[in-house]
């Protein structure tokens, strides 16, 4: 996989060499190819292939927007959730687990 910047806008984003006959050629990245690569890929790495498949780009995606504060709209609308599902693949950090009892117990201690 490749990525193409500096390319004219109508131009894939990433590519990948496919062979065809004795030459290779450049073709823009399928679903099709980015998924099945997703395994190698992972067991490259030396993560456990069995753990990790297409969707776990969306489940990362949604998990990387959420960090940066994205607006919980804009997830759900590129990933192309009809539902707020999504929000079951966030995973949160340790400090981000944290916000929570702070913000509870600072509104507690106001109240006293």
């Amino acid at each position: 996989m490749k990525r193409t910047a500096g390319r004219p806008g109508d131009s894939a984003l990433f590519v990948m060499e496919k062979a065809t006959g004795r030459r290779a050629s450049v073709v823009p990245l399928t679903h099709d190819a980015l998924v099945a690569g997703i395994k190698p890929l992972a067991g490259r790495v030396g993560l456990d292939p069995a753990s990790y498949a297409g969707h776990s780009l969306w489940m990362g995606g949604a998990t990387a927007a959420m960090r940066l504060d994205v607006n919980s709209m804009y997830i759900k609308m590129q990933g192309d959730w009809k539902s707020d599902c999504f929000e079951r693949y966030c995973e949160l950090d340790t400090e981000q687990k944290l916000v929570l009892p702070g913000v509870m117990a600072e509104a507690a201690a106001a109240l006293l």
